[in-house]
């Protein structure tokens, strides 16, 4: 039997899960910033080892091996990526740098948002399509020519972008200049933003192809670990994790890198999506609290929320995503103190290297990991298993030094750290929950990540969700859903027309094209037969507004009517019955199909012979809980908790990976999937 492997790069740990289809491993490894695919390695030697193998035996096994990494992300970051040439139609040369009069705050001044190209490289070509998608002036090739040789001799482009007027109603010129950039300059990168995205709003048209060319080379250390598990034995084509929740193959991943970006926290709403479901909950508030970042995200009916616009430093994007929004605090936020004499935490983070000042690897400053040894939540001696013991004095003399400057204790410290990131996390998740049109009542908190569990009942307290769920693999569940994830392609045309008026036969035909189109993208990405399918959707708004909704359409079928209710409803369910004019045109601004594959996947382990009986700690803890001193708290070992064992908070759960923290007001319960479900009582 092939077994499957998901891994998750993140910024403090390498996580990693390993399934033969009934049993699952899992482990972390330490983040190597400067070559991500050693932390990969290292990963797979580990989970091997827990398997009763080695990684040399393993990996001509794999038939499966999903790889969610920050390489596409860290690019972005930084803003250190490709020098980008823009091609567009004369006289729109500005459409980037005019941002769509969107501003964004820096340091209390409205700025325009960060230029992943300089204007100095954006070239206009003479061509005009119209509106309607008829030719009106005819490209000028030469000029086309001309200003390509212009922007590679005299501004050294690296990566080339071409997006011109009304291409997504006729890209015939578009094609072109994309055709003699390629022919002419065969090693530099071209990206098409008709070939990417073609639908209507020229700045997210435009954006789509210059985010692309500017992450061009971020699949560098992808190239070479890909290699390097071939020379393993790898005989299956890695799957990247894609920011849409699905997979592509690392050729798909070369024509829109960009694809890639947050594929780590992605992956693990999907993940969620499955356990959530799994314990009866169809929606549910997602927290994922790692190393750098908290990510909170939404199951609907089931399904991670995915949005078609998102922002990326101030600039708006037209990528297909699962909707996560991130704050800077986590485990490694760091501790100040500001201008004001008040303590902050984050949003810099020790990341992996110096790490927090426990980890022992030169970091000084203190973080929210630090501070959790110090308050006695997690134990020194048990982190990761007791391979990786910390320091717990390095960690109270870290805390003692900003306390120093407010003239506080090192614990006094430590218990604001806490205080102010569950306050700053917790008012994400209440913001999400509250403005998501779901009863928060209604939902199960679902937290994962490696320091997720130890905030998310607390959280969920916060956000007024009476449920949590914590799975068995929360401390790397991205890594998890890069092991089941499916593919997933998406193909989309712009339809811009009143949905009463839209020819329902010509536009079925082009569903039915896009529908095969996608369905041989999943075939060509080694999917059976079997295991393909298409789901088709419609982006749907009122006339003139500027945002949509997507609603789905099953096998594609158009249905005026049934589309319009459908609208009508997830509107008012989000934005209340008083915000719709009745009588308002609907229209219908695209419609998008979706070839979506299973493969091998990780399982979901399933312990049908369980008690029913109140667990018996297996220890006690003394934890500073609040300024009133330490308390004795229950620790639980999850090895020993079998389905159906119940216990109250305040409580504390080591889990090997991850510590979860069950408050007092809380029953704990361990379900059939070894999920820990904690309900307020």
């Amino acid at each position: 039997m092939g077994f499957t492997i998901g891994v998750d790069v993140g910024g403090t740990f390498t996580d990693i899960v390993l399934s033969d289809g009934e049993r699952t491993w899992r482990d972390k490894a330490p983040t190597d910033p400067q070559e991500f695919g050693r932390g990969v390695l290292q990963a797979c030697d580990n989970v091997a080892a827990r398997a009763g193998t080695t990684s040399a035996d393993l990996m001509p096994k794999v038939e499966r091996f999903g790889l969610g990494t920050t390489a596409v992300t860290n690019v972005l970051t930084v803003r250190k990526g490709m020098r980008v040439g823009l091609l567009t139609t004369a006289g729109f040369e500005d459409v980037i740098s005019s941002a769509r009069s969107r501003r964004v705050s820096v340091d209390g001044w409205l700025e325009v948002p960060w230029q992943p190209v300089e204007r100095s490289c954006v070239r206009g070509v003479p061509e005009r399509i119209g509106r309607g998608g008829v030719v009106v002036d005819e490209l000028d090739e030469a000029a086309a020519i001309a200003a390509l040789d212009e922007l590679v001799r005299d501004q050294g482009v690296e990566s080339i972008a071409v997006s011109l007027l009304w291409s997504f109603a006729n890209s015939v010129h578009e094609d072109r200049v994309t055709a003699i950039a390629r022919e002419r300059y065969p090693e530099i990168p071209v990206f098409s933003g008709a070939e990417l995205h073609p639908s209507i709003r020229e700045y997210e048209r435009t954006m789509v192809a210059v985010l692309n060319a500017f992450s061009g080379n971020a699949l560098d250390g992808i190239d070479d670990l890909a290699k390097t598990l071939v020379d393993m034995g790898l005989r299956s084509p890695m799957l990247l994790l894609q920011a849409n929740g699905g997979t592509t193959t690392l050729d798909e991943a070369r024509r829109s890198p960009f694809s890639l970006n947050s594929s780590g926290p992605s992956a693990g709403v999907v993940a969620a999506a499955e356990f959530a479901a799994a314990a009866g909950f169809s929606n549910a508030l997602c927290g994922d609290a790692g190393g750098t970042s908290f990510d909170v995200a939404l199951v609907r009916e089931g399904l991670p929320q995915r949005t078609q616009r998102g922002t990326l430093h101030g600039v708006i994007t037209a990528q297909s995503t699962v909707d996560v929004e991130s704050i800077g605090a986590a485990g490694g936020s760091i501790a100040w103190v500001d201008d004001r004499g008040l303590l902050r935490v984050g949003p810099e983070s020790a990341r992996a290297m110096p790490g927090p000042a426990c980890y022992g690897r030169g970091g000084t400053q203190p973080t929210l990991t630090d501070a959790m040894v110090v308050l006695g939540y997690i134990d020194p001696a048990s982190f990761l298993r007791g391979t990786m013991p910390l320091d717990a004095a390095a960690a109270l003399e870290a805390c003692a030094t900003v306390g120093a400057e407010l003239g506080l204790s090192g614990e006094e410290v430590a218990l604001g750290i806490h205080a102010i990131a569950v306050e700053q996390m917790g008012k994400a998740a209440r913001l999400l929950a509250t403005s998501s049109g779901l009863e928060p009542r209604s939902l199960a908190f679902l937290g994962y990540g490696g320091s997720g569990p130890l905030f998310s009942g607390d959280l969920a307290r916060i956000a007024g969700v009476p449920t949590v769920l914590v799975p068995l693999p929360a401390s790397v569940l991205s890594a998890f859903g890069a092991a089941c994830a499916e593919v997933r392609r998406e193909r989309l045309t712009s339809v811009d027309q009143l949905i009463d008026s839209v020819d329902t036969e010509s536009l079925s035909a082009k569903m039915k094209s896009l529908g095969q189109d996608v369905y041989d993208d999943v075939e060509r990405n080694g999917v059976p037969e079997s295991g393909r399918r298409v789901e088709f959707e419609a982006d749907i708004r009122f006339h003139q507004q500027s945002f949509e909704l997507t609603i789905p359409l099953g096998d594609g079928a158009f249905d005026a009517a049934q589309i319009k209710e459908h609208f009508l409803a997830q509107y008012s369910q989000r934005y209340g019955t008083s915000a719709i004019t009745l009588g308002t045109p609907v229209e219908v601004a695209a419609v998008r199909a979706i070839g979506i594959g299973k493969l091998p996947r990780a399982a979901i382990q399933i312990d049908p012979d369980g008690v029913d009986t109140t667990a018996k700690p297996d220890g006690t803890r003394q934890i500073l809980l609040d300024e009133n001193g330490r308390r004795s708290v229950d620790v639980y070992v999850a090895a020993n908790l079998r389905p159906g064992h119940t216990f109250t908070g305040p409580a504390i759960v080591d889990q090997g990976d991850t510590t979860i923290v069950v408050p007092d007001g809380y029953r704990a319960t361990r379900d059939s999937r070894h999920t820990l479900k904690m309900e307020a009582i």
